[in-house]
C-alpha cells in the first residue's frame, strides 16, 4: 500500500510517499480501506519537529481519515465489514490502509462523502468543545473567531451561529470574508482593526469570548480586548508563537484564557458520543456543511502540505486516495 513518512524534520522534502505491506488488524482493531484523510496544521508542525510532544522520525503522519471497514481483529463486534466510517488516531492515517481501535470508528451517514467525512472528526469536535465545553457560550454573547475561513475556522463560525451567538470572523482577503458571511458572520474584518469592529459591533462592550488558533500578536490584541469576564480559548497556535500572559492582568481585569487540545478529550467517552451525536444531528439538518477547500491526491502531500502553510488556502484541505 501507499502511506506517507515523515523522514525527518525539516521542509516539506522531508516527506515521501512509499510503499508496505497493508497492516493487520490486531485484538480491538479494524482494518480501514481510507478514502480520504484530513491535513491540519498539527501535520506541518510535527514535519517541523516543533510540535510539542510531536512523534520522532521517521514517522508515519495523519490523525483522521474515512473510509470502509475491510477486517476485523479478533474480539471486534462492530462497526460490520463495508461499513463506512471515519476516525481520528494517533498516526498513520495519511495512507490507503490503517488500523484503528474499532471505538474509535465513527459510522458516516449517507449525508456525507468520504472526503466530507475526513475533515470533519478533529475541527468540528475541536470547535463544538471550545465553544460549549470550555467557554460555556451562551445565546446573544458576541464572540469573535480569528482565522475564520480556515478548516477549524469555517467549523467555528456555523457552531456559533447554532448556538445563537453574535460572530465577527477574521480573514486575510476580502473573498474569505465575503464566504464567512455566507456561513453565518455577522461581520468579517481584516487582522488590521477588529479590535475597533468588535467595540463597533458591541456598543463599545467587546466581546464575551474570542476563538483563537493563531497566538503571537493576535493573541495579544485579542487578550487586551476582552471586557472583565470574557474568555479567550486558545485552540491552536499556528503562527508558533506562545506569548506569555500575565497573571496579574487576569486577576485584576477578571479575564480567563483556557486552551482545548481534542486529545484530551478523547478519554471522556460520554462527553464525545454526546457531541457526535448533536453534531451529525445537525449535518442531517442541513445546518452544519463541512467546508471542503482543497481536495488533492496523496501522492501530492507535498504541495497540500505548501498550501496549508502558505494560509492561502480555505476550509479544509483533503487528500483522496
Amino acid at each position: 500500500m501507499k502511506t506517507a513518512q515523515v523522514i525527518g524534520f525539516g521542509g516539506v522534502d522531508r516527506i515521501q510517499i512509499i510503499d508496505v505491506p497493508a497492516p493487520k488488524p490486531g485484538i480491538g482493531e479494524v482494518l480501514i480501506r481510507i478514502k480520504a484523510c484530513g491535513l491540519n496544521g498539527s501535520d506541518i508542525l510535527q514535519r517541523e519537529g516543533i510540535y510539542p510532544g510531536g512523534p520522532k522520525p521517521p514517522f508515519f503522519p495523519g490523525s483522521e481519515a474515512a473510509g470502509i471497514v475491510e477486517m476485523h481483529g479478533s474480539g471486534v463486534n462492530g462497526p460490520p465489514i463495508g461499513t463506512a466510517v471515519t476516525f481520528l488516531t494517533s498516526g498513520g492515517a495519511h495512507a490507503e490502509f490503517a488500523t484503528v481501535k474499532a471505538d474509535s470508528c465513527i459510522p458516516l451517514p449517507e449525508t456525507l462523502t468520504f472526503v466530507e467525512g475526513a475533515a470533519f472528526p478533529v475541527h468540528y469536535l475541536t470547535a463544538y468543545h471550545a465553544l460549549t465545553t470550555v467557554a460555556h457560550a451562551k445565546p446573544g454573547e458576541t464572540v469573535v473567531i480569528h482565522a475564520a475561513a480556515g478548516g477549524l475556522g469555517t467549523a467555528a463560525v456555523q457552531i456559533a451561529r447554532i448556538l445563537g451567538l453574535k460572530i465577527l470572523a477574521t480573514a486575510s482577503t476580502p473573498e474569505k470574508r465575503r464566504r464567512v458571511v455566507e456561513l453565518g458572520a455577522d461581520l468579517a474584518v481584516d487582522y488590521s482593526d477588529f479590535e475597533s469592529a468588535c467595540r463597533d459591533l458591541t456598543g463599545g462592550n467587546g466581546p464575551a469570548l474570542i476563538l483563537d488558533s493563531i497566538g503571537g500578536d493576535i493573541f495579544r490584541r485579542s487578550l487586551a480586548l476582552l471586557p472583565p469576564l470574557g474568555r479567550l480559548v486558545v485552540m491552536s497556535i499556528s503562527s508558533n508563537e506562545t506569548p506569555k500572559i500575565d497573571a496579574a492582568s487576569l486577576l485584576f481585569r477578571s479575564k480567563s484564557v483556557s486552551g482545548i487540545h481534542l486529545s484530551a478529550l478523547l478519554t471522556q467517552r460520554e462527553l464525545i458520543r454526546r457531541s457526535l451525536e448533536e453534531l451529525m444531528n445537525w449535518i442531517g439538518a442541513g445546518k452544519i456543511r463541512i467546508q471542503v477547500g482543497h481536495t488533492l491526491p496523496l501522492a501530492s502531500l507535498r504541495e497540500a502540505h505548501t498550501l496549508l502553510a502558505s494560509r492561502k488556502s480555505y476550509g479544509k484541505i483533503v487528500l483522496t486516495t
